[in-house]
C-alpha cells in the first residue's frame, strides 16, 4: 500500500513539474479564494479571529489574462468579491467588482513577486450605515502585493490590498471619534490557468 502511495506521489509531482516547464507563457485563466478584512487595528482585529473566525472572512471568483513573457508578466483580473468585517459598531459587507492590474516576476520557477493598482466598483454595501461617503462614490482605487507559488498550471497567491479612498466614520455613529477607515484585506487565491 504504502509503494501504491508512493509511486503515486512521483508520477503527479513529475506531472507538475513538467506542466510548469510548459505554463509559464500566456493563457487565460480562473481563480477564488479567501479574504481576511481588517479595519487596519491589526492586533485587535487579530484577537477577533481567534473569537470568531468567519466575523472577518470573505470570498472572491473570477477570471484573469496571463500575458508572460520570458520570468515577467502581466494580469489584469477581473474577480467579484464578498467582504465584512465588525468595525464595532456592527458588521459591514460589501459586494464588488474588483479590476487588479497585476505586474509580476518569476523568481526560482516556482515562486513569483507581484502587484499593482487595483479598481473596484461596489455593487451593493451598507457604508451609509457607518460612514460618511460622499453620493456616487461607487469607485474605489487600491493597490495589491504579495507573493505566489506557481505548480505548472495551479497557482496560489497569497496579496495584501488596501483600498485608497477614505472613508470617515459618521459622527452620528460615535460621539466624538474622528477615525478614519481604509478598507484592508489579506487574500488568499488559488488559481488554474488553462
Amino acid at each position: 500500500m504504502k509503494n501504491i502511495f508512493l509511486l503515486s506521489f512521483i508520477f503527479f509531482f513529475a506531472i507538475v513539474l513538467q506542466a510548469n516547464a510548459q505554463h509559464k507563457g500566456s493563457g487565460f485563466g480562473l481563480k477564488g479564494g479567501v479574504s481576511y478584512n481588517t479595519s487596519g487595528k491589526y492586533f485587535k482585529d487579530a484577537g477577533s479571529i481567534w473569537k470568531e473566525p468567519s466575523s472577518s472572512t470573505g470570498y472572491q471568483i473570477g477570471a484573469f489574462y496571463k500575458l508572460a513573457s520570458y520570468d515577467i508578466f502581466l494580469r489584469p483580473e477581473l474577480v467579484y468579491s464578498h467582504t465584512k468585517f465588525d468595525n464595532g459598531l456592527g458588521e459591514i459587507k460589501a459586494n464588488r467588482l474588483d479590476a487588479p492590474v497585476i505586474v509580476g516576476m518569476h523568481l526560482f520557477k516556482i515562486v513569483s513577486l507581484v502587484g499593482g493598482p487595483s479598481f473596484h466598483y461596489i455593487l451593493d454595501d451598507n457604508y451609509d450605515d457607518f460612514f460618511e461617503t460622499p453620493a456616487g462614490k461607487d469607485i474605489l482605487f487600491g493597490y495589491q502585493f504579495g507573493l505566489g507559488l506557481n505548480l505548472g498550471p495551479v497557482g496560489l497567491d497569497l496579496r495584501y490590498e488596501r483600498v485608497m479612498n477614505d472613508q470617515k466614520l459618521n459622527l452620528d455613529q460615535v460621539i466624538k471619534r474622528k477615525d478614519d477607515f481604509r478598507s484592508e484585506q489579506v487574500l488568499l487565491g488559488l488559481s488554474f490557468q488553462f
